[in-house]
């Protein structure tokens, strides 16, 4: 059983050190009267490159210090997505329960309308996660096959990094994406789509449509390395 939690406004809730607060000043023009003031943050702003590692630094060191309750089980922790795993519908309602209070006490806030309690299968960083598999979430499937094909060299390079992150589901995802990679070549820098281009960029929209639900790796079982 499987709970996702997702912290609401998560960065704003790490104040900043007074004197850290000078770094982030900026400028807000009052567009009613024109006056100029100068504005400081005093949480953890939004916009700056380290704020998502600072809070998932932070939000772990509070975790260290829940006490998760009798049952097997585990808590796993992205940034400020949070997934509770157990063996029994029981421990998942009394680990989500103990979490959500303890949470509320270290002053984060959980989104109501993202969260998902208590459920056999659920979505977590958009993967469908149910006992033993994972497959890849149908909005994500969804919204790769209905990109259009790519004009230009930054678009296509956009469209194999997305379907890069979901290459273990796709068979030979190496090979397939070949001639697409060929395009981006050194001197390329406007695209000349082939017929076996072409043909790659369907078959791999086509590959993500039917791509399988993958098995959790058994640790019982010997593993080989190539």
């Amino acid at each position: 059983w499987f709970t996702i939690l997702d912290l609401k406004d998560a960065f704003f809730c790490l104040p900043l050190h007074q004197a850290s607060q000078k770094i982030f000043a900026f400028e807000w023009e009052n567009p009613r009267t024109g006056c100029k003031v100068q504005l400081t943050w005093s949480v953890l702003p939004q916009g700056f490159k380290n704020s998502p590692t600072i809070f998932g630094e932070q939000l772990a060191r509070n975790l260290e210090s829940w006490e998760t309750l009798s049952g097997e089980g585990q808590l796993l922790q992205y940034v400020d997505d949070l997934l509770i795993a157990t063996k029994t519908q029981e421990t998942c309602v009394e680990w989500t329960v103990s979490l959500l209070n303890f949470l509320g006490l270290q002053g984060y806030r959980v989104s109501r309308k993202k969260a998902q309690m208590v459920r056999q299968t659920v979505v977590y960083l958009d993967y469908e996660v149910s006992a033993g598999q994972r497959t890849l979430g149908q909005d994500r499937k969804e919204a790769i096959c209905q990109t259009p094909k790519p004009q230009t060299v930054k678009e296509l390079r956009t469209f194999l990094g997305i379907t890069g992150w979901c290459r273990l589901w796709i068979y030979i995802y190496g090979l397939l994406v070949k001639p697409l990679y060929a395009l981006v070549g050194e001197g390329n820098r406007d695209l000349q789509w082939t017929k076996e281009a072409t043909r790659a960029f369907d078959q791999l929209k086509k590959a993500l449509m039917s791509a399988p639900a993958l098995g959790l790796p058994d640790v019982s079982k010997p593993f080989f390395l190539f």
